[in-house]
């Protein structure tokens, strides 16, 4: 398949069937309108049948032949109701196959449009920036990544080359254009994938991810989701895992609620399938991580909150993520906040740099950690990398925590005493409370955040 099939004919005559919309319209029309929006770059364009039945025109078998001798063929492309405003769309064996290929690399079983546009739309209205995808639903989705249109499609998504299958059970869309997505809905994913360069072979399984209200897509800083939530993560190889049961966002990056559980990572297997030069690196990481074993499960979850209903703003917030095995952070922070003039928290979550200008008045954010024996393994790591014994390390660390005291202040001096301190094992948690000074500026921070941090009021407490 050459490139201009791959992201010109191609991608122009898929998109064309993915956002295809009788008055009575004839199957000479229907013919016409096939031949010259989706074969008017083919070599060749030919179509079985066309004919009306009650109130559809349907087309069967059609087959565009292009200049390198890649095929693109439906089995069956219905248009129901006024045929210029249509009911519905339904698009039955949709497939692109490269040339002396008897296997399609892409093809679709059913493709159907409620309510379209056109029954036939061409490239110039769907390339406009205000179209807008009514609805689609698709199922049986497939993709055989091989050949010529493997390097293709990774080329384009700057990824190593692959090689493999992937499938979809159902694909539903609403209302999507170039800054909002109003439904984005996938099924019953599966997939099985060849590294060609590492020579890593995997398995994919996915039981749904659904989007909904998506917006600001085309502005960085403005993307925000009502509910976006993924179920159900399978990905594996030989000797490794990573499995997910869930993960959700809503709102956006400043203002929501995202998490996820039932992670599950089993990672030592892909040692042996790193390269050379990886291999310490991955064994160190995997020891202080997980003590050896490979295996950890994790959770986290962060929760925030603007609240505007005192005399001054409030941005609320809390959350956390453990480590099973390993160490577990939770935080909370409370700050009352007052925004430039004129200048409303939208504008703040879609400008985040508005916030460098606003003042806080005090404020409290606390931080515990809690060790279930990470920074332990981090010492007997840095001993055996260094050569010399646990307690050795433990007087290094510590040395250095005070040699940098002049720089840093003496409030991070005592937080980084205390890690070193539970590095040691005479401690398992660490909590600090930061009370902020009132009032106090991001902009001063950043100007000298050194000074200002000895503004701030810690409080510790090591258990």
């Amino acid at each position: 398949m050459p490139v201009s099939l791959g992201h010109r004919q191609l991608t122009a005559g898929v998109s064309l069937l993915l956002l295809s919309g009788v008055v009575n319209a004839s199957p000479q029309q229907l013919e016409a309108e096939l031949r010259e929006r989706l074969g008017n770059e083919a070599s060749a364009f030919t179509v079985a049948q066309v004919y009306e039945q009650s109130e559809a025109v349907i087309a069967e078998d059609i087959a565009i032949t292009y200049a390198n001798g890649d095929v693109f063929t439906i089995e069956r492309y219905l248009v129901e109701g006024d045929y210029h405003r249509p009911d519905n769309v339904v698009i039955d064996g949709m497939a692109v196959s490269e040339a002396g290929s008897s296997l399609p690399f892409f093809s679709v079983a059913s493709i159907e449009l409620p309510n379209a546009v056109q029954a036939v739309p061409s490239i110039e209205e769907m390339s406009a920036p205000d179209f807008v995808w009514k609805a689609m639903n698709a199922r049986d989705i497939t993709l055989h990544l091989q050949g010529e249109a493997a390097e293709e499609f990774f080329s384009e998504l700057d990824s190593p080359l692959l090689e493999g299958r992937l499938r979809i059970e159902t694909l539903t869309i609403e209302e999507a254009s170039s800054s909002a997505i109003g439904l984005f809905d996938i099924q019953g994913v599966s997939a099985d994938f060849n590294d060609l360069e590492s020579g890593i072979s995997s398995v994919l399984s996915l039981a749904n991810l659904r989007i909904e209200q998506l917006t600001g897509i085309d502005t960085p800083g403005e993307e925000s989701v009502e509910h976006a939530e993924l179920n159900g993560v399978n990905l594996s190889g030989e000797g490794w895992s990573v499995v997910l049961d869930s993960a959700w966002v809503e709102g956006n990056s400043y203002v929501g609620d995202a998490g996820f559980e039932g992670a599950f990572f089993d990672i030592g297997g892909l040692l042996p399938l790193l390269p050379l030069d990886q291999r310490q690196e991955f064994e160190t990481f995997n020891k202080i991580l997980t003590g050896g074993s490979g295996q950890f499960r994790a959770e986290g979850r962060s929760h925030s909150r603007w609240d505007d209903e005192g005399e001054i703003d409030r941005l609320i917030s809390e959350g956390y993520v453990r480590l099973s095995d390993a160490a577990g952070i939770e935080y909370s922070l409370d700050l009352p906040i007052s925004l430039p003039k004129s200048v409303s928290i939208e504008r703040v979550m879609q400008n985040p740099e508005l916030f460098e200008s606003a003042t806080l008045h005090g404020g409290e954010v606390v931080v515990a950690y809690t060790d279930e024996g990470l920074l332990p393994r981090l010492t007997t790591e840095i001993a055996a990398n260094e050569n010399i014994t646990e307690a050795q390390a433990i007087s290094m660390a510590l040395g250095q925590a005070r040699q940098l005291e002049p720089l840093l202040g003496s409030q991070i001096t005592k937080l980084m005493t205390g890690m070193v301190d539970i590095m040691a094992g005479h401690s398992q948690a660490l909590t600090v409370n930061v009370a902020l000074p009132n009032p106090f500026t991001f902009n001063q921070f950043m100007m000298n955040p050194m000074v200002h941090t000895e503004r701030f009021t810690f409080t510790f407490e090591l258990k």
